[in-house]
């Protein structure tokens, strides 16, 4: 008896408190079902975590006021409604321009408003109040369950084709056996060599070419991306052929098939090669839904490649700060997680293994993709930290440049310095795209011409190939047709 009078008070208390809930959730599935193809659950049970325990706060607060359950849960469901449209009427009073916004002024007005409608609600008559309770649940509860089926039906597809990349094993190939490594050197956002001397007045970049003659490395300073889309390039690349551009919603997901299961490593796999990837676009602040890339060896993870890691330094991740952007948290300087803890680890475990991946057995190739000196610009020219406040301010990209240049230069000894003398490597250095000055909260490049931001480093050290035949322009979907018609006797036709 006691425990059935016990279970009937809790319910009492539980159940109101589902309209908070659904409010409370809402926001973040409305979004997450908006952008599930780039994002990963995680960062939806996250955000969600949070706003739940908001709703309950703000719920028992009201219940202890008016000790009525129904009463405070729609109170709380108001209250919560203006929470979550913050945001939406901040950036709406913004774009009308009318006369200044600032949160200091907008801030509490929408509080004091949201408090007053709340306290109204409150007053409702005990038969009004589980009436609007019931409606407003009713209205809730289809809207959540339209988002849940859609974020369901997107997970599934995300999780079939996350299933469909085959780990294909290494073909027994003889004929190959002595073929040279071959490795694909990405840096994303590095600039072009004309921009850099033109533009930024950078004489290190004419210190790096020289570096890059001594060693054997033809240069491409005419070479440009054909779009200013990473996943578009790396797609066009690795299977020399061109895809729809630049629709990103509409192409994205055919961008991840072909990245993940690429032309270049199914016929090198085929040639006895094994495959080894090294890649940072699945980070949190880049593309985590990405499908795994196809390889024998990934260390796509962090985790993986058993380094140390910054730890995280903020409430939220990307999609958190997306979430809570539209709402009243977005007054305040919340701190959140970029996703590019162990950044800097991982960039100098990179320099120093690559070159000496012994676990990994010969002929390999090894593609890397390395978010440097994209935003946020993190490191000054000796690769030191800088204040988070510049992140994305583009008079520190220069620093950056540099330090990705010394990055760069290390790999390229450490291969050189580990490589066989009697199968040289074949090395290939690019930049997806140029340096795109995009807007990332402040300060962007004045008078920055458009035509630089497709100009792309490409560099290619193929020993024993008369280089002189090849153009200062020379396309980079071309990369990997020139090398594999050198090393295996291939036609496949240049574009």
């Amino acid at each position: 008896m006691y425990v059935h009078s016990l279970t009937k008070n809790i319910s009492k208390i539980v159940k109101p408190v589902l309209l908070p809930l659904c409010i409370a959730i809402y926001p973040a599935l409305f979004h997450y079902g908006n952008n599930a193809r780039l994002l990963v659950l995680q960062s939806l049970v996250r955000a969600m975590l949070l706003y739940i325990v908001i709703a309950v706060i703000v719920y028992m607060a009201l219940w202890l006021l008016a000790k009525q359950t129904f009463e405070a849960a729609n109170a709380s469901f108001v209250f919560l409604i203006f929470f979550h449209l913050y945001g939406v009427v901040m950036d709406y009073s913004l774009k009308l321009d009318v006369f200044q916004v600032e949160h200091y002024m907008l801030l509490p007005f929408t509080i004091l408003l949201a408090c007053y409608v709340s306290w109204a609600v409150l007053k409702m008559k005990p038969l009004q109040s589980v009436r609007f309770w019931k409606n407003s649940l009713f209205v809730m509860s289809v809207l959540l369950i339209f988002n849940i089926a859609k974020i369901g039906f997107l997970e599934i597809r995300k999780l079939e084709k996350r299933t469909a990349v085959s780990e294909e094993t290494v073909a027994s190939n003889l004929s190959t056996q002595n073929s040279p490594d071959i490795y694909y050197i990405i840096f994303d956002e590095l600039s072009g060599f004309e921009p850099m001397r033109k533009y930024w007045h950078n004489r290190k970049v004419d210190g790096f070419v020289d570096f890059l003659g001594s060693n054997g490395f033809f240069i491409a300073e005419n070479s440009r991306s054909s779009s200013l889309v990473s996943l578009h390039q790396m797609a066009t690349r690795l299977n020399y052929q061109e895809f729809p551009c630049c629709e990103y919603e509409k192409y994205i997901e055919i961008y991840y098939e072909n990245v993940s299961d690429n032309k270049v490593m199914r016929y090198l796999k085929s040639k006895g090669y094994s495959t080894v990837v090294f890649e940072e676009l699945t980070i949190p602040g880049a593309f985590p839904a990405m499908h795994p890339i196809s390889a024998n060896y990934s260390f796509a993870d962090v985790s993986k490649a058993n380094i140390s890691t910054v730890g995280s330094s903020g409430l939220f991740d990307e999609f958190g700060k997306l979430v809570a952007d539209y709402s009243m948290l977005r007054a305040f300087p919340i701190p959140y997680e970029n996703g590019y803890s162990g950044h800097r680890d991982k960039i100098l475990y990179i320099v120093n293994t690559l070159g000496n991946l012994k676990e990994v057995s010969s002929p390999k190739f090894i593609y890397v993709h390395l978010l440097l000196p994209h935003l946020p610009f993190m490191f000054d020219e000796n690769g030191n930290v800088i204040d988070v406040k510049y992140h994305g301010n583009w008079n520190y990209y220069l620093g950056t440049y540099n330090y990705s240049l010394e990055v760069a230069k290390k790999i390229v000894e450490n291969i050189l310095a580990n490589a066989d003398p009697d199968r040289p490597p074949v090395i290939i250095l690019q930049s997806d795209h140029g340096a795109r000055n995009i807007y990332y909260g402040s300060a962007m490049l004045s008078n920055y011409p458009e035509e630089y931001k497709t100009q792309i480093v490409f560099a290619l050290r193929l020993p024993g190939y008369d280089t002189s035949t090849l153009p200062q322009d020379i396309n980079p979907i071309n990369t990997f047709p020139i090398i594999f018609n050198y090393l295996f006797d291939d036609n496949i036709p240049l574009k």
